[in-house]
């Protein structure tokens, strides 16, 4: 099963530098309410020609730019006695909690990025652009931060004359006035993404059916080692995205739900451990998975009803033992919303995306 390689050597880290993009805008609705209001004092003033006219243009400003006017840019609800939640706008395509920050893509290359250790944390918006990054164009594939607070973004880029190829686009958004990097990869497809100290995982859950390889789960370490290990199993019926979280010792930490299989990798040991994603053959939910610090695994799975599974099923959190051969369910008394999914921990918090209230939430009564 395992199969390696080694690459050329490539360089080491290099220090990256931020790139703000345009202030994210909140959430339309107030502005809206707000512009009747303002309307309201249209029709009221409507007898004086010149205060109605001023009341219209202030109705106007109301509709065209009512978010920027009316709503803060980030709201922190609490929940209960100790839970929060940040609401996320609305389209968010993706989100992820690692090592202490939220990231979430909203735009084709636009991010946002959330420090959780604030009680209240300030929304600071990344956007790349090719010619940032010296390509003619180029799509997100995923992205991830790294213990060492790098922003890791997996891209397929246009070099030009026919070169097209994954790179990687590093972002060390805590050092002044830093800026992205661009860092060719081997060849590789880089889907999915985990981002280390010493080097980044990319998953490639599908097969390459012109060469007749499987999928495969890669180590790429920035001095130069490459190491590929096959997977396998073949894919089955989506349920979901797969992931790669980086814990302790760089092991990828890897959900394949188009396997119903869980992997734990190490960059030289190869595969430790392997467990079934516990979902009935015939389930079509959204499954997830998020790694504590501690290193339990956590799994939101659907809640089958004597045994029948509807679009409406709700999720129930469940985790994985130490051997990583056994499921538990945790809070049995808790329900989650189906198409809802993990997005990670930070410190002692376990996120859940929840998408039907575009909302990141803390999960209580879960220890790390």
């Amino acid at each position: 099963m395992n199969a390696w390689k080694m690459a050329q050597a490539g360089d080491t880290r290099r220090a990256v530098h931020p790139v703000r993009g345009p202030r994210q805008l909140p959430h339309r609705p107030v502005g809206f309410l707000a512009a009747l209001a303002c309307l309201a004092a249209c029709a009221a003033h409507a007898a004086v020609a010149c205060l109605g006219a001023l009341a219209c243009l202030a109705a106007a400003a109301c509709i065209l730019y009512p978010a920027e006017v009316f709503a803060p840019a980030l709201r922190v609800e609490p929940q209960g006695s100790s839970g929060r939640s940040i609401v996320l706008p609305g389209g968010t395509l993706a989100v992820k909690v690692e090592n202490g920050f939220a990231v979430a893509q909203t735009g084709a290359r636009r991010l946002l990025l959330y420090p959780l250790a604030k009680q209240s944390p300030e929304q600071r918006t990344i956007a790349l652009e090719p010619h940032q990054l010296g390509v003619f164009s180029f799509s997100v594939e995923d992205f991830s931060i790294s213990p060492d607070g790098v922003l890791a973004v997996a891209i397929y880029a246009n070099f030009g004359l026919g070169d097209s190829r994954y790179a990687l686009v590093e972002l060390a958004f805590e050092v002044p006035d830093a800026r992205p990097e661009l860092r060719r990869l081997p060849d590789v497809r880089c889907r999915h993404l985990g981002a280390g100290v010493q080097g980044v995982w990319c998953l490639d859950p599908e097969p390459r059916e012109m060469r007749n390889e499987p999928p495969a789960l890669t180590w790429i370490a920035f001095l130069g080692g490459l190491r590929r290990y096959a997977l396998q199993r073949e894919p089955g019926q989506w349920l979901g995205p797969a992931r790669v979280i980086v814990a302790d010792d760089e092991v990828a930490e890897t959900w394949l739900p188009s396997m119903r299989l869980f992997l734990e990798v190490h960059p030289t040991d190869g595969i430790r451990a392997q467990a079934p994603i516990p979902v009935d053959p015939g389930s079509r939910a959204l499954t997830s998975f998020a790694v504590s610090p501690s290193g339990k695994i956590h799994a939101l799975i659907p809640l089958r009803d004597r045994g029948v599974e509807l679009l409406t099923t709700p999720y129930a959190l469940a985790e994985l033992n130490t051997q990583r051969n056994a499921w538990r369910r945790l809070l049995p008394g808790r329900r989650f919303a189906r198409g809802s999914s993990l997005a990670g921990w930070s410190a002692t918090e376990l996120w859940l995306w929840n998408r039907a209230a575009h909302s990141l939430e803390t999960i209580d009564g879960v220890g790390p």
